[in-house]
């Protein structure tokens, strides 16, 4: 996916743009800024605690996708406050993974049209939670082991939204309590 790191700048500027092109540059300027409050109020609740580790990880058959520094889903987590856990790499081995034992694990999937989109979430999930050689991760014994779609975390435009949100609710459950 390009030669160049997707940010949430990246995002805003997108959608500013697309905003200009359609006319509809009040609405596209509120969304950006309701993306840049919800980064914002997040990092200020978590000011002053340890970073939350996270990995942002895509089962593909017998190989793990990683979302490094150089992504879109790396760039959210960083700017919520967390830290990649795994900031190298566009594929991760459960070796690694378990070396690096992240706090929380975001695992990606895509629902495709006629796909039941409970199953998929839930076949996804269970890469991770259903792996004897993963049972030692703190993420899953600790049940920190979320979902997010791939359309809100990568080139998500008007998307990106949702993905702040659900990774923010997954790095600090407390705050949406």
């Amino acid at each position: 996916p390009g030669g160049y790191p997707r940010t949430l700048e990246n995002e805003y500027t997108d959608i500013l743009n697309l905003g200009r092109i359609f006319a509809v540059e009040d609405r596209a300027q509120a969304l950006v800024e309701e993306m840049k409050t919800e980064i914002s109020r997040t990092k200020a609740a978590v000011e002053g605690k340890a970073p939350v580790r996270v990995a942002v990880i895509e089962p593909m058959g017998d190989s793990l996708s990683n979302y490094g520094a150089h992504t879109l889903a790396g760039d959210m987590v960083t700017q919520l406050g967390g830290e990649l856990a795994h900031p190298d790499g566009s594929e991760i081995s459960k070796e690694d993974l378990l070396a690096c034992d992240p706090d929380v694990i975001f695992v990606v999937y895509m629902a495709y049209s006629g796909d039941d989109p409970e199953s998929v979430m839930a076949g996804q999930r269970a890469v991770i939670m259903e792996d004897p050689a993963l049972a030692s991760l703190s993420a899953v014994r600790q049940d920190r082991v979320c979902l997010v779609m791939l359309g809100d975390i990568y080139a998500a435009g008007p998307r990106t939204k949702d993905g702040i949100q659900t990774l923010a609710a997954g790095m600090y459950p407390e705050l949406s309590e």
